[in-house]
């Protein structure tokens, strides 16, 4: 098992930060160009984001490719899903935490991580060769970046 964990203090209550994550359709508009996530979406399209449930599917484009990964939980402190790559030989649970914040009344502190299990889990190792790839750093990279651009939006 791998874990790539970034988090980040949002002045904004979990519940704005919730419903501005929730937000799909706008994710391109406050994101960087180019930014970590290229769009999701509820595979049924007729579902509002809120209201998916574990099981429901997601259409997500990152910067890596394309995935259908399935919704682990969504409750007001988690969204989470499981996704399974290259025939569950590297498997992702990627998760957003909502917390209140411990150091700032009012606002949220933003979990954003991903548990990575599988065979070809070490390729997001810290291992030399693991290291030669990249993926860790862009991972990590790409999580800030997208907690950046959503402290941003949800500050506005």
């Amino acid at each position: 098992m791998q874990l790539i964990s970034t988090a980040i203090e949002i002045a904004a209550t979990p519940e704005v930060v919730r419903q501005k994550f929730l937000d799909f359709p706008s994710w391109p508009k406050f994101q960087r160009e180019n930014g970590w996530f290229l769009s999701i979406a509820p595979t049924d399209t007729a579902k509002a984001p809120q209201d998916l449930q574990e099981k429901d599917t997601l259409d997500v484009n990152i910067q890596l490719g394309k995935m259908q990964p399935t919704l682990l939980e969504n409750t007001p402190n988690v969204f989470r899903w499981i996704g399974n790559g290259l025939m569950g030989t590297f498997n992702g649970a990627h998760a957003f935490r909502f917390h209140p914040s411990s150091t700032t009344p009012g606002a949220t502190t933003l979990v954003h991580e991903e548990e990575f299990t599988g065979a070809l889990t070490w390729m997001v190792g810290e291992g030399v060769v693991a290291k030669s790839l990249g993926m860790r750093e862009k991972t990590r990279k790409g999580f800030e970046g997208f907690n950046e651009d959503l402290k941003k939006w949800c500050e506005q």
